[in-house]
Parts: structure tokens; C-alpha cells; sequence
């Protein structure tokens, strides 16, 4: 049985226009939590448009600060906010387009600085990035934890809009990726997994117009997965605007390129990354699987580099992904030598460090095994304060 409309009143009611839409449950957006990676040209009008439309929880992501090439395609950015955060100008202007959105910031780096617990406790992910690898990572932190998420790309007078979910159906982003496109990745790393220094990124061209087209179209694929309506994963919606064409293309699944998700996800509601310690995360595998068990990182971690000029030996305790060449080199020119490792058994001497203090983000996923058996612990009590919308009121 079809549901009745319910018409507000235009004079107290900011969605009023939206209740003549047969399928709008206002809702359903209100309790939704949208997150937006990316506050460039995409992400600003995207942000703009959710917050228009009243979606309850709006999470920006971004790493980056304004600059004058902004403003002749950022909607929400002004010439006084040269230098500022992208993030928090953004965040600003959401509160004024509409107070009812409750909003935060998390300024950082997507590849490495974000847990994927934290993509597990959002409704959609809404990438609106410039680049490959990032686009890889959300793709990665997404299928791991079954969550959809919607690309946009734009040069020029063309766009692209797409939504991947492969725990439905379709390809994944890392489908559509060429040899090539893995090479154009790979510029950015000198050696294994090592972030290069002073690669200079190339800027793609873009426009307002272009910017408005394809972020109208996420938005959409955003309040459809919202509202449970039917999408087309792994099909890209390509528009031209130099022809005005519009059509769309399914990807192949290349089979190799899918990961399964993590399962089963195991919630620990007191654990966070700057209290709970090796020790205890160990200690709490082997309660669930066995006194064998052990910690697998999904990266290895740098545990200490030796400086072969000199012998000296400095404890690092950092992701690979997360260290530039710079670091790698010694005192005389020379490669450091580098401990690494992707496992905690028990027998390590630095047991009582924290997750943060080997460089795990807040929200992470740990993988505990024994043998066969495998589980996943999320480090669930950092949610709290991560998802903190009272800054911006």
C-alpha cells in the first residue's frame, strides 16, 4: 500500500518542497551520515547540497588549505579565507546554509590517517578527489567494512559519477584501474610503500560548471542509497559537455583486484587507540581465539631504522606508508636499515605502547589469528570522540 503524502507547512517548514516528492522521507535523511572526503570544487558543492537538504550528520574530510586557485570554483569559500583549513571554512558555511546539520572535520591524510572503522559507523561515502590513490584507499576502507561508496571525477568540460558496492553487486574502483593508472600511483613511492618527497603533483583542470554537474548527480546516488532505492553499482554515468552526450558503462569485475570484507567485525566499546595497548589487544585474541593467537597489521610497521654510517639505532614505530624517503636516509647517503614487522606474537618487548603510539588511527581494524581462524577487533570506544559534532554547534 502506497504511503500518503504528508505536505508541511511553507511557513515553518525549510523542506517543506521536498514532501511532494513521492519517496522523500525527510526522516530518513535527518538520521543519515553522510562522508564527505575531499572539500575542493566536487566536495563544496556536494557538502552545499546535502547540507541544503537537511542530512542530519555531515562528516569533511580533507587535508589541504585554501588558496586563491579555490575560489573561482569553490561555492563556499571567500577571498578572507586564504589559508585557512579547507575543513573548517567549509564546516562554517554549513552551519550558515543550514543549522539544522550537525557537522565535524577531520583534517588529515585519507590514505593513512583514518581507521576503517570509522567508514563502518557512516551510512555513504562521498569521495571528491583529485587523485588515484586516495580514490584506492577509500575503495579498500569501503569493501572491507560493506559500505557504498560514490566516486565523482571532473577535467575540463567532462565528468564521471559512479557508485561502487561490490557486497551488492558490480566492479570496484580498483577494477577500472589500468596498468598504467597503477604506474601513475606508484610515481609517488620511491621504494616499497614509502611516500616520496617533492613529487610534484600535476593540476587537472577543471571548471565551476563541470564541478556542479557531477557533484549534483552524487548527491543523488547519495540520498538514493539513503532512502534504499535501487542503483547501478560498478556502472559509470560519463558525461560530456563538450557534445552534451550522457551515457553510461559497466566495468568488468577483475576478480583479483576484489577483497572481501573483514569478517566478523568485533566491537570493543573500551578500547581507543591512545589507551588500550598491544598487551591488552593481544590479550583480548586470546580470550576470543586461543592462547595462539596473534595481531596482524593490514601494513607493516617500522619498528626501528639502524643508520649503517654511523651504528646508531633510533626506534620509529611508524607505518611504512607513512614515512618519507627523507627519513629512510642516513648520516652518510646511505638506505637506513629498517625493522619491520606485521605481526604481534607476545614476545616483543614493546607490548605496553599504545595503538597510537605505533601509529594506528582512531577507529582502526585490527585482524586477530590463530592458525585458520581469523577475527576482526575494531577499537570501537575512539567513536566517541571522534564523531564529536559540538564543535560547530
Amino acid at each position: 500500500m502506497t504511503e500518503p503524502l504528508v505536505i508541511t507547512d511553507p511557513d515553518t517548514d525549510r523542506y517543506h518542497t521536498f514532501s511532494y516528492i513521492s519517496w522523500w522521507k525527510q526522516e530518513v535523511v535527518r538520521e543519515a551520515t553522510a562522508l564527505v572526503i575531499g572539500a575542493g570544487a566536487l566536495g563544496n558543492e556536494v557538502i552545499k547540497n546535502l547540507s541544503l537538504m537537511g542530512i542530519g550528520h555531515l562528516i569533511i574530510a580533507d587535508f589541504d588549505t585554501i588558496e586563491d586557485s579555490n575560489l573561482s570554483r569553490s561555492v563556499l569559500f571567500r577571498e578572507k579565507d586564504r589559508g585557512r583549513r579547507k575543513v573548517d571554512v567549509a564546516a562554517e558555511m554549513v552551519k550558515e546554509l543550514n543549522p539544522d546539520v550537525k557537522v565535524m572535520t577531520w583534517h588529515g591524510d585519507i590514505n593513512h590517517g583514518l581507521g576503517s572503522g570509522v567508514f563502518k559507523h557512516v551510512d555513504v561515502i562521498i569521495g571528491c578527489l583529485d587523485n588515484r590513490e586516495a580514490r584506492l584507499s577509500i575503495d579498500r576502507f569501503a569493501m572491507s567494512v560493506g559500505r557504498p561508496w560514490v566516486d565523482g571525477a571532473i577535467q575540463e568540460l567532462m565528468g564521471i559519477c559512479r557508485v561502487f558496492w561490490p557486497a551488492v553487486s558490480g566492479a570496484n574502483y580498483e577494477s577500472t584501474l589500468t596498468e598504467r593508472d597503477f604506474q601513475l600511483i606508484s610515481l609517488r613511492y620511491s621504494c616499497p610503500l614509502l611516500a616520496r618527497d617533492n613529487v610534484l603533483q600535476g593540476k587537472v583542470p577543471t571548471t565551476p560548471t563541470s564541478a556542479s554537474i557531477v557533484a549534483a548527480f552524487q548527491t543523488q546516488e547519495a540520498l538514493k542509497l539513503i532512502h534504499d532505492m535501487e542503483i547501478e553499482p560498478g556502472v559509470g554515468l560519463i558525461i560530456n559537455g563538450l557534445t552534451n552526450d550522457i551515457y553510461k558503462t559497466e566495468y568488468p569485475i577483475v576478480e583479483d583486484r576484489m577483497h572481501p570484507p573483514l569478517e566478523p567485525i568485533i566491537e570493543l566499546p573500551e578500547a581507543r587507540a591512545d589507551k588500550t595497548t598491544l598487551r591488552d589487544l593481544l590479550t583480548i585474541a586470546q580470550e576470543k581465539l586461543g592462547d595462539g593467537a596473534v595481531l596482524e597489521f593490514s601494513t607493516e610497521l617500522i619498528v626501528s631504522m639502524t643508520d649503517p654510517s654511523n651504528g646508531n639505532t633510533e626506534e620509529v614505530f611508524k607505518r611504512m606508508a607513512s614515512l618519507t624517503e627523507n627519513a629512510l636516509t642516513g648520516t652518510g647517503g646511505a638506505q637506513k636499515q629498517m625493522e619491520l614487522t606485521y605481526r604481534i606474537s607476545g614476545d616483543e618487548s614493546y607490548l605496553d605502547k599504545t595503538l597510537a603510539e605505533i601509529d594506528q588511527p582512531p577507529m582502526t581494524i585490527i585482524r586477530a589469528r590463530n592458525g585458520n581462524e581469523s577475527i576482526f577487533l575494531e577499537i570501537t570506544g575512539d567513536r566517541e570522540w571522534f564523531f564529536d559534532y559540538s564543535q560547530y554547534g
